[in-house]
């Protein structure tokens, strides 16, 4: 338990404010959107089948975007930040195209009451991805710089 406690401490002395926030927001939107793929299974009867594999993928998507975050230490400050470049920006770019998309893209795949289910799922996984992607990366940041297990 105090090792659980332990590494909380740290990351929430050295991790940069913005960067919690980011992960905060990306994990209470994919639960949301749990919630809502949850009800248009029961209400519409959809089968688990898509949503299920509109996470699965969405996860590996949010954690293949996560990479484009460049998570550093900033001696300075004695946190770890994230930066943009131009590689970042163009996968981002991409990314939003993506989503922008998303339904007419898994409308090909899925018809009906499960378009929404899949894509909120879809869009569920993503945000749990980035979660995943991005929290790696910081404990690999912390243990770097010998502030956790």
């Amino acid at each position: 338990m105090a090792h659980s406690s332990n590494s909380r401490t740290q990351l929430n002395r050295h991790v940069h404010g913005r960067l919690k926030l980011s992960l905060t927001g990306y994990f209470f939107i994919s639960i949301v959107l749990i919630g809502v793929v949850i009800f248009h299974v029961v209400v519409d009867r959809v089968s688990l089948f898509f949503p299920i594999l509109g996470m699965a993928v969405g996860v590996a998507i949010g954690v293949a975007v996560s990479l484009i975050y460049r998570i550093t230490w900033d001696h300075g400050a004695q946190k770890v930040i994230s930066r943009f470049d131009k590689i970042s920006a163009a996968i981002l770019g991409l990314y939003l195209i993506f989503e922008i998309f998303k339904e007419e893209i898994i409308e090909h795949f899925v018809h009906g009451p499960a378009v929404v289910a899949t894509s909120s799922a879809l869009l569920a996984g993503i945000m749990m991805g980035r979660v995943l992607g991005i929290g790696g990366k910081i404990v690999r940041v912390l243990r770097e710089q010998n502030l956790t297990d």
